[in-house]
């Protein structure tokens, strides 16, 4: 009897004290959940370092975790698009939360006309990741309240150092004409370039190298814009950018918006602009 019972103890204490299962699909979000729960979720990233969220397929392992999650929160990268019906299928217990519902999306822009598929970066503006703060952190204590008041002091801490680091970035950037161009390869960093009234020139749109003529024409702009850098990001190929670099006198620097430490990332970007 005092085995059963002993047993039975352990286990109504090992779910007392279970950790809510998360998965999250790209490293920035991983840390936006880490930031308000700390130790007390494990969370799994479907799109892994060094690949992009445009054409990730997992692994069989992260299925396994999808099988056995209670909560999975999606920012509406490409990946998605794919693999969220599959991922529910997996597990009909598992809790859906789009945390890019309540953030206004931009339309990407080539060339000054809009695109119909709207930018998915939405993480490269404090503002947003300040949104979507408040969204992870209302189903934390949906799914775990025993932890709330937990979550709600990290929460706390972690809007401080989104306005902090919103604060630094406007304070790099006083200096910088309102509408500076910077270029990119890839267009990732529209929510940034809006927040802080900033223009991105973009060298690929969907996926697409520019053909010669548009190498030309990128080039000449490069020059009539006095452009000092062309941004890459190691997921994808700079084989085009280094030919605009090379052809406009520019150089190239590699920043990722899928790095983990958001913040410092944010204020990197703004430096080498500012510079």
């Amino acid at each position: 009897m005092k085995k059963i019972l002993f047993l039975l103890f352990i286990f109504f204490t090992s779910l007392a004290f279970a950790k809510p299962i998360i998965i999250v699909s790209i490293l920035p979000q991983k840390t936006f959940v880490q930031k308000i729960t700390k130790d007390m979720a494990d969370i799994t990233v479907m799109v892994e370092p060094g690949n992009s969220p445009h054409s990730y397929e997992p692994k069989s392992s992260q299925m396994i975790a999808v099988s056995k999650a209670d909560i999975y929160f999606s920012i509406g990268v490409e990946f998605e698009n794919v693999w969220l019906s599959k991922i529910k299928s997996q597990n009909s217990n598992l809790t859906f939360i789009n945390i890019s519902d309540n953030i206004p999306k931009i339309a990407i822009k080539k060339d000054n006309h809009k695109h119909n598929n709207n930018d998915p970066h939405i993480w490269t503006s404090p503002k947003n990741v300040e949104i979507m703060a408040n969204s992870i952190y209302k189903a934390l204590i949906t799914v775990d309240p025993k932890n709330k008041n937990l979550y709600k002091s990290n929460f706390d801490d972690f809007i401080k150092e989104i306005r902090d680091t919103d604060a630094q970035i406007k304070e790099i950037l006083k200096e910088t004409e309102p509408k500076s161009k910077f270029m990119v390869f890839h267009p990732s960093w529209g929510y940034f370039a809006n927040e802080y009234n900033l223009t991105q020139i973009a060298v690929e749109v969907e996926g697409k190298e520019p053909k010669p003529k548009e190498m030309i024409k990128i080039i000449d702009e490069a020059k009539k814009e006095n452009i000092k850098v062309i941004f890459t990001q190691p997921e994808f190929s700079d084989k085009s950018a280094q030919i605009i670099a090379k052809e406009a006198g520019v150089v190239v620097k590699k920043i990722s918006p899928l790095n983990p430490n958001w913040s410092q990332n944010l204020i990197n970007m703004a430096k080498a602009i500012a510079n």
